[in-house]
């Protein structure tokens, strides 16, 4: 049970981890790293952001809520199944007990 829940969660980290973080380049050798630190140092920059979210804002609360609600079921399935369990042992206990004072 543990591993099916492992395999849901993992499921919808990896659709839901960006693209982005693949779209790197090769990295550049150190004396290059030097030279561009040395330029960003010397000089302001101001940085713009991307025009648009990527990913809006109401896909991930959604997806949220959906991850929630699935372990949520995930959860009240395995407690059903803990009682009947249980309830299994409890009858099979009064039972012996039952046959115990029988004798």
């Amino acid at each position: 049970m543990r591993a099916l829940i492992s395999a849901v969660v993992l499921g919808f980290t990896l659709l839901l981890t960006s693209p982005t973080f693949a779209d790197d380049g090769p990295a550049t050798g150190d004396a290059g790293a030097e030279t561009a630190a040395e330029e960003r140092a010397a000089q302001f920059v101001g940085v713009t952001g991307p025009d648009a979210e990527s990913i809006p804002g109401g896909v991930l609360l959604l997806t949220a809520y959906a991850i929630v609600w699935a372990l949520l079921f995930l959860f009240l399935l395995r407690l059903r199944g803990l009682q009947r369990q249980t309830a299994e042992e409890l009858e099979r206990l009064s039972a012996e007990v039952q046959a115990s004072e029988g004798r």
